[in-house]
């Protein structure tokens, strides 16, 4: 197993996650059946999933200097996930959501940034990306991320987005940065809205250079091209069918899983169809990323199910 730590850089929330029968479509007062919260943020769940999965990680981020912040902090560690990376921004107000998840495991996210958590990147200890065994980012904390990425390709370590909505123009300058891009549907539509997702892959991929691009699908799975394959090569690989529970942080899973069979030698094909299952593992559970499984039960249930259909 590769020792080197994983530096995860995103967004940081306090999660308050209610269990629901509906959404409701207009105001009401619902009574929760289950209530947890967490230390979530796409950065923050990857980091999770890839100390559960059983890796060296470490999450650098912001978060505020108050007592949602001292939650966040004390959650985070008790995954074993490197903390001391994450600044405390004096006077300012940690990220927190509100959550409702019905009983169909769709969910309603309301989340809230203080504009007062400072953005400057000056204080991230760059030198230490060189001794990395890869990087993750998210699009919630741009400054930070565009310094990650370019000190880690001036190093050749690979560099994975988790390239998620945010404006277009936004989204077009970053996934120039990274090795590894990987879409959400919404994110990857946006940039080619007049096509279908699998259209719109292709279109995208033909731009980057990037080794790999991809679009998780939710319930479908997720479409991959990988460079030096046919270009007009799309790789499919579904999902494993599920009755979902929940399935918030069920993308920020996929990534962790990605990033830890990328920085063990899974290979591609391997890779991506044990992010589909971590995906689909955790969606069975309630709780959002708390719901990631570890290692030996994702091992467990990905046994007989791993296509050999691209790379190796």
């Amino acid at each position: 197993m590769n020792q080197k730590p994983v530096i995860c850089l995103g967004c940081a929330f306090w999660d308050t996650i209610f269990k629901i029968d509906r959404i409701p479509g207009h105001g009401a007062k619902v009574l929760p059946e289950k209530a947890v919260q967490a230390a979530s943020g796409m950065a923050t769940a990857a980091a999770a999933t890839i100390a559960r999965l059983g890796a060296n990680v470490e999450l650098w981020a912001r978060v505020g200097n108050d007592s949602t912040g001292d939650s966040f902090l004390r959650d985070l560690s008790r995954e074993s996930v490197r903390i001391d990376r994450i600044r405390r921004i004096p006077d300012a107000r940690t990220a927190f959501s509100t959550i409702l998840v019905d009983s169909a495991g769709e969910r309603l996210v309301v989340p809230y940034t203080d504009p007062s958590l400072d953005s400057d990147p000056s204080w991230l200890p760059l030198h230490e990306v060189a001794n990395a065994a890869a990087v993750l980012v998210d699009m919630r904390w741009l400054e930070g991320a565009k310094a990650v990425l370019t000190e880690a390709r001036r190093h050749g370590v690979p560099t994975i987005l988790d390239a998620d909505v945010a404006p277009p123009e936004l989204l077009r300058e970053m996934i120039a940065l990274a090795d590894h891009v990987l879409f959400s549907e919404p994110a990857l539509v946006s940039l080619a809205p007049s096509t279908s997702p699998r259209e719109a892959l292709m279109e995208v991929a033909a731009r980057l250079e990037a080794n790999v691009v991809g679009v998780t699908l939710g319930a479908a799975g997720a479409l991959i091209s990988q460079r030096g394959s046919a270009a007009s090569a799309l790789y499919e690989f579904p999902s494993v069918p599920i009755r979902a529970v929940d399935t918030l942080n069920a993308g920020d899973v996929w990534h962790g899983t990605y990033v830890y069979g990328l920085v063990n030698g899974w290979g591609l094909s391997r890779t991506i169809q044990m992010a589909n299952v971590a995906a689909a593992m955790k969606c069975e559970h309630f709780g959002g990323r708390l719901g990631s499984p570890r290692l030996p039960d994702l091992l467990e249930r990905s046994r007989g199910l791993l296509p050999d259909n691209i790379g190796n």
